[in-house]
């Protein structure tokens, strides 16, 4: 619209230049008689010179004089112009128009739709005023070919239609403000994004909608954009409601005075980018913890090699001292004692490292049966005294039930697995004072404690000491040894068995140790099978028949020994295979007890017991195996053995099972 308002200021100073030709050619008209059909030079060379749109002169819409620009604007020469009835090159609408205002000799200025010679339309604009010329009744008409001007304000009013879908449809929020931020237009997103109505953001200062400690951080700076492109900054929106918005404001100046901001909405990324930083620092810890674990096992592995070298090398110096031929009984009783200490550390050691291996797997399932508290404390009183009295540690147990109470169901492998590890660990780092370890009953639970006056432990580290492949310090490793896995074999077995373990300590005082687990009573007066009498094998003149099926000589030489000193009389036979085991009991029905191994050759030990259940049901078949995990165990329970022994065999475990067979035997 400002282009079209200037052309009409254009057209009025032509106007007024040719109102003053329009004079100077009168008067020159009337001097020379001229006559009005005619071509007046003088009228064409006005025109030419001094008017640069086209002009007509007409009486009753016939051209009586024109210039150049006038008969070329339509393509016609000068001697066809002349006489021409003017209307003839418009289009209808147009006609009708331009005959109003010749017939009602209006002055004024208006647009139509022209026609050149060769039919090609175009728009025009016109100005037209009746004169008197001679006494005549004249129509002056300026046309002036408004093409351009048409096209140039057709693409401006697409343009504004394309700007304004793109305004209104934009994903991001956009306002306008003026010179000093007051906000003149916006699109509806800003509506929807501040939950505020156009009137009411319209002469808002734009700082308003923002919060005070945004505003701090990132300050309006209008002056700024007349020296730089745009300016892009974060800053917090304050909606209706009171929520407060993180936005990123894209502000450009525009003509020299407006504000263009295009604002989007950063709480989708704020919120990716606040997990991704979390989630950065949850890898960042995870890989310190990765790294750290990769170093405790480097030295667990370290302290692994260490720990099994030095019983071995007790184990193989010892045993190739006993075969000197100068050592007195005295020193081969000690030699030997040696011998199996170390095999018993060296035992202890490798059942840690398989018990950790088990537990990583996620594996282990909690095996509840009968069992006597009472009678295992007293167990395991028997099995550590002899410890307590050569390192000279009194070892007291207390017991909280009577037996008739203490009968539970309970995971004894794992209950005693618990216990030893807390008292070898009380033995290892207490040499003066005294260790003991006793239950309580504490409501529906067992508590366990075991308690020791050894060097205590560092308020720091005692959670440390239940993490795997760690102990409380480099010190304690170096001075009393061990691999840093019994406690946390401890606490996995008690969480398994559904209780926890903590620990109380003060160093250079000792520590405490408990935990808990669910007491489940069972209720019956008595264990009967613990009542019953069973004979001992040597004083029982039943003669049983056992078949062991092994396959090494060791181990064969081994278990034969164990057995005749358990009882002279007893017959063992020896089958080198599986098949051969299969063999022999199909041949025999004087087997009382099998002793299968499971890794034989041409049959696997669980292959022999499946086909000898065939046609031996009640054969009672013990599984004797170096694997000696709960997988293992289960295996063989499942394959049909009535029980499982793993290597080295305990003595008092097989001579148990030898006198029920006796007593089965004897009816």
């Amino acid at each position: 619209m400002a282009n079209r308002e200037r052309s009409y200021e254009e057209l009025q100073k032509e106007n007024d230049l040719l109102n003053a030709k329009l004079s100077e050619l009168k008067e020159s008209l009337n001097n020379k008689d001229a006559v009005l059909a005619g071509k007046s030079s003088e009228w064409y060379k006005i025109l030419d010179n001094y008017i640069r749109e086209a002009v007509y002169l007409m009486i009753d819409g016939y051209v009586i004089e024109t210039n150049k620009t006038g008969h070329e604007l339509f393509g016609y020469t000068y001697e066809e112009a002349i006489g021409m009835y003017s209307l003839s090159a418009f289009d209808k609408e147009s006609q009708k128009l331009i005959k109003e205002t010749l017939d009602r000799k209006i002055k004024k200025f208006y647009r139509v739709n022209a026609i050149k010679k060769d039919g090609t339309p175009f728009p025009v604009e016109i100005y037209g005023q009746n004169i008197n010329y001679q006494g005549k009744d004249v129509r002056l008409s300026i046309v002036r070919d408004i093409s351009d001007c048409v096209e140039t304000q057709k693409q401006l009013e697409q343009n504004e239609i394309k700007f304004k879908t793109l305004f209104e449809n934009a994903g991001d929020a956009i306002i306008v403000g003026d010179e000093k931020g007051h906000i003149i237009d916006m699109n509806s997103r800003f509506c929807e994004l501040t939950g505020y109505s156009r009137d009411e953001l319209l002469n808002v200062f734009v700082g308003k909608i923002f919060s005070k400690e945004s505003l701090e951080k990132s300050p309006m700076r209008f002056a700024e954009l007349r020296d730089v492109p745009q300016i892009i900054s974060e800053r917090e929106i304050v909606c209706k409601n009171g929520a407060k918005i993180p936005i990123e404001m894209n502000t450009t100046l525009m003509n020299g005075k407006y504000h263009l901001a295009i604002i989007r909405d950063l709480t989708e990324r704020k919120k990716a980018e606040k997990a991704l930083l979390e989630k950065n620092k949850e890898l960042r810890e995870a890989k310190e913890k990765a790294e750290e674990s990769d170093r405790l096992k480097s030295e667990f592995l370290a302290n692994m090699s260490h720990e099994i070298r030095t019983p071995m090398n007790g184990i193989m110096g010892f045993a190739s001292m006993l075969d000197e031929e100068d050592i007195d009984r005295e020193q081969k009783k000690l030699y030997i004692d040696i011998i199996k200490n170390s095999s018993n550390q060296l035992m202890r050691i490798i059942d840690d490292i398989l018990e950790i291996s088990i537990l990583e797997t996620r594996q282990v399932k909690v095996a509840e049966n009968k069992v006597n508290i009472n009678k295992l404390f007293l167990e395991l009183f028997t099995q550590y005294d002899h410890q307590a009295k050569n390192n000279k540690t009194p070892l007291y147990i207390k017991t909280g039930l009577p037996d008739d109470k203490a009968l539970v169901m309970a995971d004894e492998v794992k209950l005693r697995k618990v216990l030893c590890n807390l008292i070898d660990n009380a033995f290892r780092y207490t040499d003066k004072g005294y260790i003991e370890f006793g239950y309580k009953l504490k409501g529906k639970e067992l508590e366990f404690y075991v308690k020791d006056t050894g060097i205590g432990i560092a308020k720091d580290k005692q959670q440390m000491i239940f993490n795997r492949f760690s102990q409380a310090g480099k010190r304690i490793t170096r001075e009393y040894g061990g691999l840093g896995l019994g406690l946390s074999i401890a606490k996995e077995n008690t969480e398994l068995m559904g209780g926890r373990i903590y620990v109380e300590s003060e160093e250079s005082k000792g520590s405490k140790f408990v935990f808990f687990i669910p007491y489940k009573p069972v209720k019956e007066s008595q264990d009967k099978e613990s009542a019953d009498h069973v004979p001992d094998v040597d004083s029982n003149s039943v003669t049983p028949n056992i078949l062991v099926a092994e396959d090494d000589e060791i181990n064969f030489f081994y278990l034969n020994t164990l057995i005749k000193k358990i009882g002279n009389h007893i017959n063992i036979i020896h089958a080198k295979t599986g098949k051969e085991a299969v063999d022999i009991c199909k041949e025999r029905d004087d087997i009382d007890l099998v002793l299968m191994d499971i890794k034989l050759p041409e049959m696997n030990g669980l292959d022999a017991i499946r086909e000898i259940r065939k046609f031996a049901p009640r054969l009672n078949i013990i599984v004797q195996s170096a694997y000696a995990t709960f997988e293992d165990r289960h295996k063989a329970l499942e394959a049909g053995s009535n029980d499982f022994l793993a290597k080295p065999i305990n003595v008092d475990l097989l001579k148990d099972i030898l006198n029920k067979i006796i007593k089965e035997k004897t009816g």
